[in-house]
């Protein structure tokens, strides 16, 4: 009886091939670098397998004495990505999809734009304000 996914399975077996962990020691590791990625073993996809093999599980692999783990991890990576179907992706990457978010929340800066959007400055800690900063007053 299986108790992880089909990537997790997949990636737990490249652990215990690529370094000198047991079975035993690669599924924990890894279960670990998913838990604080927040992800479960049994309903983890390939693309938050990516999450944690690129934030989480490189430095459990070094506090475990893996040496190149970085470089581990990433070529684990490429494998989930060829062979899980995310080769195909059309490149969303959480580091675009984050972009647009950015992009989306800025309120444009033309002159022209609509009085149903606020003015918003800075406020001297940086902070956004929609208060507009005081007039200053000529000759004060």
């Amino acid at each position: 009886m299986s108790e992880g996914s089909r990537v997790f399975e997949r990636v737990a077996e490249e652990l215990e091939r690529l370094t000198k962990l047991s079975r035993l020691e690669a599924r924990g590791t890894l279960r670990i670098g998913l838990r604080e990625a927040g992800f479960l073993p049994k309903n983890v996809t390939p693309r938050s397998m990516i999450v944690a093999l690129e934030k989480t599980l490189p430095p459990l692999l070094v506090k475990r004495g893996v040496r190149d783990a970085g470089t581990i991890c990433y070529q684990i990576g490429i494998l989930v990505r060829e062979t899980m179907g995310m080769e195909s992706s059309d490149g969303e990457t959480p580091e675009r999809v984050f972009a647009r978010i950015g992009r989306a929340t800025i309120p444009p800066s033309s002159p022209g734009r609509s009085s149903m959007v606020p003015d918003v400055t800075r406020t001297p800690t940086g902070r956004r304000s929609t208060v507009p900063p005081p007039e200053k007053k000529p000759g004060a």
